[in-house]
């Protein structure tokens, strides 16, 4: 075989000046994403206490047609130059939809000096269109009607460290469902679910949780096990009365340099005569992602997870999860009927310096459906 030598010199001269091409455009790629990092955390001489991010957000979904929103997080410490005090965070996202529907969340995470009071809490309101599939989770993916509803949810829990990374305290949870626009030949007017017509729960339990997580935003070590309960009653201007109780446990193994493989249980179980928006249910950007909130939805739920967490080049990384779960009447009967999601990720580091990223995930649901989420801050 004769190979010509011009044509290999010309060769490696091409390939030569394509690496040098690609590595003066990483390096351009990196000075810029230094320089917009400089000006969102400070440099290592003048690091900022204090951190304020505004992140555009756009999706489509059929029943409300294209949304635009915003995500604002504005990060602090109560104890300025102190490592062992945790960031906290306050979040608000707002959507607004073609439909000319709209949502506003609020949301805290707040850790006193030495992380001796933790509060997290969350405020929703919603007008806004979904899909309703009944309860049970043998309902076939056609079997769905639109309805349209306004909704107040508020969420409070306070914690006070007893211990090494054991915290004990209280939650409140509000919620009001009403202005509900429902076809009128429809399941959802068919009287077999509790506050189709509208409800207001209000309620209060205790929450004990153990925190060892050495980041709260991405962390490459450490657990995370919460047992809560809440009990409804009239008493406390409730429409109806039920208690529920859940458990969201979390597993991190840092593998090698930044990368991580994530594990979460999630089990959820309510008693009583419960509103049916209130019912476990199976789907968000959080856990069972791909699934349509509410997909499926009665009074067990279980559900796992797990996500491999992959550095890629500096400020990028990658992900893989699955999982599995399911919604059943009994306790006992959790396990008959088990959905399967997939799904991949991509990471953008938003604030190094607090390991905060940025979030864009897409899952597949068992049935072949999918759903893409973009938002802040890993998914458990």
């Amino acid at each position: 075989m004769v190979v010509n030598r011009k044509y290999c010199f010309a060769l490696l001269l091409l390939i030569a000046c394509g690496n040098s091409l690609f590595a003066q455009r990483k390096d351009f790629i990196r000075r810029t994403l230094d320089w917009g990092y400089n000006i969102v955390q400070g440099d290592s001489a003048k690091p900022h206490k204090k951190y304020l991010l505004v992140i555009p957000l756009f999706s489509y979904r059929p029943e409300t047609r294209w949304n635009i929103g915003v995500s604002t997080s504005f990060i602090f410490r109560s104890k300025n130059n102190d490592s062992l005090t945790r960031p906290s965070a306050i979040r608000v996202n707002m959507a607004y939809t073609q439909n000319n529907q709209y949502s506003v969340r609020p949301q805290v995470e707040y850790f006193s000096r030495t992380n001796k009071i933790n509060i997290r809490g969350q405020y929703l309101f919603t007008d806004f269109t979904e899909y309703f599939w009944g309860v049970g989770n043998k309902m076939p993916l056609e079997a769905r009607e639109l309805y349209s509803f306004r909704l107040h949810r508020l969420n409070i829990r306070a914690g006070y460290l007893l211990a090494t990374s054991l915290y004990a305290g209280l939650q409140y949870h509000f919620e009001q469902m009403y202005s509900i626009d429902a076809p009128m030949a429809g399941i959802l007017r068919s009287g077999n679910f509790k506050g189709a017509g509208g409800y207001l729960a209000s309620g209060i339990g205790p929450t004990i949780y153990y925190d060892s997580r050495d980041n709260i935003f991405f962390p490459f070590k450490g657990s995370f096990v919460e047992l809560s309960t809440c009990f409804y009653h009239p008493a406390m201007g409730s429409n109806y009365e039920f208690t529920s109780l859940a458990l969201d446990a979390r597993k991190y193994i840092r593998l090698w340099n930044e990368n991580v493989l994530a594990m979460q249980l999630i089990w959820q179980t309510t008693e009583g005569i419960v509103p049916f928006r209130m019912l476990p249910a199976v789907g968000n950007e959080n856990f069972m992602r791909g699934y349509y909130n509410g997909r499926f939805r009665d009074k067990n739920l279980m559900a796992t997870q797990a996500e491999f967490r992959k550095t890629v080049w500096g400020p990028v990384s990658v992900t893989a999860f699955g999982g599995f779960g399911g919604v059943s009447a009994n306790a006992r009967d959790i396990f008959n009927r088990q959905q399967l999601n997939l799904g991949l990720g991509v990471r953008m580091k938003a604030i190094p310096r607090e390991r905060m990223n940025m979030r864009l995930d897409m899952g597949w649901m068992g049935d072949g459906s999918r759903a893409i989420y973009i938002t802040m801050n890993e998914a458990f």
